[in-house]
């Protein structure tokens, strides 16, 4: 692609962020995998977010509006995906041939988890609601000043994500409590989210060969790991509390051992 055809790289992050719309709208309405499209759909939501707070300050009007959307958004589907994850959680920990302890609470999750969603479902049936507020938003996103967006832009978005994860990561170090691990890891993956799709805006614009683009491949990456890492951490942590709910200590016993055991062997890998 010459230069001179090249699309702007306003353009292009404008395309990418009503695509994350339309995958949001789109998972939502999935009526055959209902838990995956809500992963999806969170994952949609989490893309766009990151892509709009690389243009905070030319969006800064709309951006607390458009904010406390997502923010609604992304919170109304946590409890129904949490749930979805400490079953799947419970599942890799028990194997391919569970305990009978392990059988129990798988039981009790699968409960869980499906009583969220049918709840959920009852409150707002086919996720319609929800789906209308993305499409609601999308015409809110359409409307931004995208034309305002430069290379520096850009440029200087980026580095505010590289001091906060900086940040983030002094203040986990510092005091590894389950906020701020999470704060550390939500600012990794948002990091990683914003390099990826630097990445893709520089491929659209056929911009790929410069040496640029592979340290933010590499760097991405590197926040993958991170952002996984902490993660299991947290999925671990997160399955323990549920577990202890149950009020059961005879049964859940074993596996709050087995958890400690995978949490201590992640802290030496750490």
């Amino acid at each position: 692609m010459s230069p001179d055809k090249a699309p702007s790289i306003a353009a292009v992050l404008a395309s990418f962020a009503a695509s994350e719309c339309r995958k949001a709208v789109r998972s939502l309405a999935d009526a055959r995998q209902q838990h995956r499209g809500i992963h999806e759909a969170r994952k949609a939501i989490r893309r766009l977010k990151s892509l709009l707070v690389l243009a905070d300050e030319p969006f800064a009007d709309a951006m607390p509006v458009i904010k406390a959307i997502l923010g609604h958004l992304a919170e109304g589907l946590s409890p129904l995906r949490d749930a979805y994850v400490a079953l799947n959680t419970a599942r890799t920990l028990a194997g391919p041939r569970p305990s009978p302890e392990w059988r129990h609470v798988l039981v009790k999750l699968e409960h869980r988890s499906d009583g969220r969603l049918a709840a959920a479902l009852h409150a707002d049936p086919r996720f319609l609601k929800r789906r209308r507020q993305l499409r609601e938003l999308a015409v809110l996103v359409e409307g931004l000043p995208w034309r305002t967006i430069r290379q520096r832009t850009i440029d200087a978005a980026l580095a505010r994500s590289e001091r906060r994860v900086a940040k983030a990561h002094k203040r986990a170090t510092k005091a590894a409590t389950p906020a701020n691990v999470h704060d550390w890891r939500r600012k990794a993956r948002r990091l990683r989210m914003q390099l990826d799709l630097w990445r893709r805006v520089q491929k659209a614009r056929g911009k790929t060969g410069h040496r640029h683009v592979q340290g933010t491949k590499e760097r991405a990456h590197e926040m993958s790991r991170l952002s996984d890492a902490l993660g299991l951490k947290q999925d671990l942590r997160a399955l323990r509390v549920v577990l202890r709910s149950f009020r059961e200590p005879d049964a859940v016993a074993p596996l709050l051992e087995q958890i400690r055991v995978e949490l201590k062997k992640h802290r030496k890998k750490s």
